[in-house]
């Protein structure tokens, strides 16, 4: 069931809180030692399910400062219910079919002259004094991080053909009115604006989007081939046109109802070498790489705006939580549409994966040649992916022991496994040892990172699955039920059932032996006696 979508993050907020899915943080809160080690805490210790939004009211640094603004954190991917709602959608399955709508019929955004978030303008000297130290971004890991950061949605142009993209980059503060732009080689921005900005030997207008809606975030984190508008994608999630207002001093246009938008210039020939920060395969990236010098132009911002704070590191974090999802959503479109795949049904990338490194595929294995399909055309959506796992249909990809079930019996490594070579690590850190040239990073030589493509579905007939059969596990719930015993979780399989290697006398046999009858069928002849 879907609802109609909201108008603002504050208005997404306010959703959240009415279903118990936000915690207002009342008390005084240091954003640089206490803030990120509480969401934290809820990362390790709460199921996915009952993990919050936090909302912080009372914000306050290491120096006693106190800010004016609240910090939000988890809004857009503590959890598949949170990710959920931020589609638009009541049951988080339905994610994946409204992804599909998206992509198929794209709603473009129209340009508006006004908007909340240019409510107040700050720029020029007042930039220098105080600039993006007025943004309450917290310590992510206190006692490791190097530097304080934004991870957000930031747009860019092609200089010369005006095709825009949004990703979901970091920005390294590296004073009032710098930070370092945290995006990878491989990433559209760098891969396809950056260069054309440097042959024309000028500077790469960026705009950093904070506290936009949830689709904004979904589309930026997503894998969308490049020349597709990731803003049109948005429009159709939310099922009207994204609202742009242009920028007050690059020219760009951003989203209309977000909360902070930092407008800078990305430099072609300035780069200084970032300090540790953590990321998304949960180790502090502190090899020091360089990175690009973006000059903040201004800071815009709504009247009492909400910083928004994505924990990004070690999974589960909220880095993690998009970007599973959106690649959950991606593939499964890519497959099932894109190369026409029926017999995928599921697909899974794991928060420890990193949404990047780890995908199970469920599918009904019409051909033996199938499962070979699946795992290439999978490959071939990225070069990134690391290992990717097809299961059958009765295997449920989201749970780690079933797939390790699959992998122990039902594939051979020598006849089941392919490496694949070619492929990019992004911040995979067993890509190279730690004395690589950072230049080489991206793609260590001689033919970069590899990947793994693993055939885990059964490739004949197996014996039944070793549990009771469905109609005796189901009288064992009712059972179970009358007796007012501790509520159960059930996982599959919590039945048995044959998967080809069982005859019509088994299961007379073992119908029997349910009945009481031990010894049904049994002979001197077959006992061996005479």
């Amino acid at each position: 069931m879907s609802q109609s979508y909201y108008g603002d993050l504050r208005d997404f907020l306010a959703a959240l809180e009415k279903r118990g899915k936000l915690h207002r943080w009342t008390r005084p809160v240091n954003k640089d030692s206490e803030l990120m080690p509480l969401m934290r805490l809820q990362y390790r210790g709460r199921s996915d399910d009952a993990r919050q939004v936090f909302l912080y009211e009372n914000v306050v640094d290491g120096k006693q400062n106190r800010y004016a603004m609240k910090v939000v954190t988890g809004m857009y991917g503590s959890s598949r219910t949170i990710v959920g709602l931020g589609m638009g959608c009541d049951d988080p399955q339905g994610i994946y079919e409204k992804w599909h709508h998206a992509v198929t019929h794209p709603i473009a955004p129209v340009k508006v002259d006004r908007a909340p978030v240019h409510e107040e303008v700050h720029a020029g000297a007042e930039l220098e004094k105080t600039g993006l130290t007025m943004l309450p971004a917290p310590v992510e890991e206190p006692g490791f991080s190097g530097a304080i950061r934004v991870t957000s949605p930031i747009l860019t142009q092609d200089p010369q053909t005006g095709m825009r993209n949004v990703g979901m980059y970091s920005g390294h503060f590296f004073g009032p009115d710098k930070f370092l732009a945290g995006i990878a080689r491989v990433h559209d921005a760098m891969l396809y604006h950056f260069p054309v900005a440097r042959r024309r030997k000028e500077p790469l207008p960026v705009a950093v989007c904070l506290g936009a809606l949830p689709d904004i975030a979904y589309v930026a984190a997503a894998n969308i081939p490049y020349g597709v508008d990731e803003l049109s994608v948005a429009g159709a999630i939310r099922g009207r046109p994204v609202e742009l207002v242009r920028c007050k001093t690059i020219p760009l246009d951003v989203p209309a109802e977000a909360e902070i938008i930092i407008e800078g210039e990305l430099s072609t020939e300035e780069a200084v070498r970032e300090r540790a920060f953590s990321d998304y395969p949960g180790y502090l990236m502190a090899e020091h790489a360089l990175k690009q010098v973006v000059k903040v132009k201004a800071i815009t911002c709504r009247k009492g705006a909400l910083f928004p704070a994505i924990l990004v590191g070690l999974p589960p974090s909220e880095s993690n939580g998009i970007s599973r999802t959106c690649r959950e959503m991606m593939l499964d479109n890519y497959l099932k549409y894109g190369c026409g795949i029926p017999e995928v049904l599921e697909v899974s990338c794991p928060e420890m994966g990193g949404g990047w490194n780890w995908w199970v595929i469920r599918m009904k294995k019409t051909h033996p040649s199938k499962p070979q399909q699946v795992l290439h055309a999978a490959a071939s959506m990225g070069t990134t992916n690391k290992v990717i796992i097809v299961v059958d249909e009765d295997i449920d990809p989201k749970d780690p022991e079933m797939v390790m079930w699959a992998m122990s019996f039902a594939m051979q490594p020598h006849r089941d496994v392919q490496i694949t070579t070619g492929r990019s690590p992004l911040l995979d850190p067993s890509a190279h040892p730690l004395m690589t040239k950072p230049e080489d990073r991206h793609f260590p030589p001689p033919i970069g990172c590899s990947g793994m493509l693993i055939d885990a579905t059964r490739k004949g007939p197996y014996p039944p699955v070793g549990v009771p059969k469905k109609r005796f596990m189901e009288r064992a719930l009712e059972i179970w039920r009358e007796e007012h015993m501790p509520e159960l979780a059930l996982r599959t399989p919590w039945y048995g059932y044959p998967l080809g290697m069982w005859t019509e006398e088994d299961d007379a046999v073992a119908e029997a032996v349910a009945a009481g009858d031990y010894f049904y069928g049994r002979d001197h002849k077959e006992s061996g006696k005479k």
